[in-house]
């Protein structure tokens, strides 16, 4: 995975992620970035039409990626997100855990905007807000 890097110039602007046009409608695409201290955090972006939701890449019942054993970690029908590693389910709405060996588990949100020149961003608060879901 490649980081984005952190101090992107705007006096407000979180970590860039990509443009919008790097997440393709009705996918999970992974990105990252790199924070202040240099440690990479892997996110997943899921895109349904102009909303995006994106959550941690790590599975909080086994601490792996998502990703792991594959980059299809998306439900045919766009609702769920499946961890690659033992098949726990998590729902793409709210990130809770809906079936599987993580059910109890959730996962961790990461709050996003889109600038107006479709760059997309981790939303540190301050900016033009976030992005529906």
């Amino acid at each position: 995975m490649a980081a984005a890097e952190t101090g992107t110039g705007a006096p407000d602007g979180g970590p860039v992620l990509g443009r919008l046009s790097d997440f393709p409608d009705g996918a999970a695409a992974p990105a990252g970035y790199r924070r202040a201290d240099g440690r990479e955090v892997a996110v997943l972006v899921v895109r349904r039409g102009a909303g995006l939701r994106a959550y941690l890449d790590l599975c909080p019942h086994r601490y792996l990626p998502l990703t792991w054993r594959g980059r299809r970690v998306l439900s045919a029908d766009g609702q769920r997100l499946r961890c690659s590693n033992h098949g726990a389910e998590f729902a793409v709405a709210d990130g809770r855990g809906v079936s599987g060996p993580g059910g109890a588990c959730g996962l961790t949100p990461v709050p996003l905007r889109v600038d107006p020149d479709g760059t997309v961003r981790v939303d540190n608060g301050g900016g033009p807000g976030p992005v529906p879901g």
